[in-house]
């Protein structure tokens, strides 16, 4: 029985989308090399999407009167930036934020984990394996997401 069409371009399409991966070997041998790559590129998504994210939607919410602070770390480790909502009404000290870092326990490449922290609550939004996932319109609606959870939480 042979495939359909659309499923044979399908393979044909993964294949050559992670064979090159898969021919360099997955062995590990080359994880300190592939996890320093793999915190390298993160960074470059921290300044080139991350943080245009964060002042945009900063930016409007300091035109209804809140505040915001964006903190980075760009550790050798585990790079990681955090983006600090301070609400108007709210105790300046309430600890209100969305942070992303990279995972020094996650095996292979790396993981970048996302959470939001409301009060002493942290909840995780999401994981990224594949930092292509990172675009423009993800960050925005995770962080949308997650504001709309401290809101939320703090009008209670």
């Amino acid at each position: 029985m042979a495939i359909n069409e659309h499923a044979r371009i399908r393979l044909a399409i993964i294949q050559q989308k992670y064979g090159k991966r898969l021919a360099q070997g997955t062995s590990g041998s080359d994880l300190p090399g592939r996890r320093e790559r793999f915190n390298d590129d993160f960074r470059r998504i921290l300044a080139d999407t991350m943080v245009p994210a964060f002042e945009a939607i900063g930016h409007e919410l300091a035109s209804s009167g809140h505040a915001y602070r964006i903190k980075q770390d760009l550790g050798e480790q585990t790079p990681s930036i955090e983006f600090h909502i301070l609400l108007r009404g709210v105790p300046a000290d309430a600890n209100n934020l969305i942070r992303l870092f990279s995972s020094a326990e996650a095996e292979g490449d790396g993981e970048v984990i996302a959470e939001v922290n409301v009060g002493q609550t942290l909840t995780e939004l999401t994981r990224f394996r594949v930092l292509s996932r990172i675009t423009q319109e993800v960050a925005e609606q995770m962080c949308v997401d997650a504001i709309e959870h401290i809101f939320a939480c703090n009008a209670r």
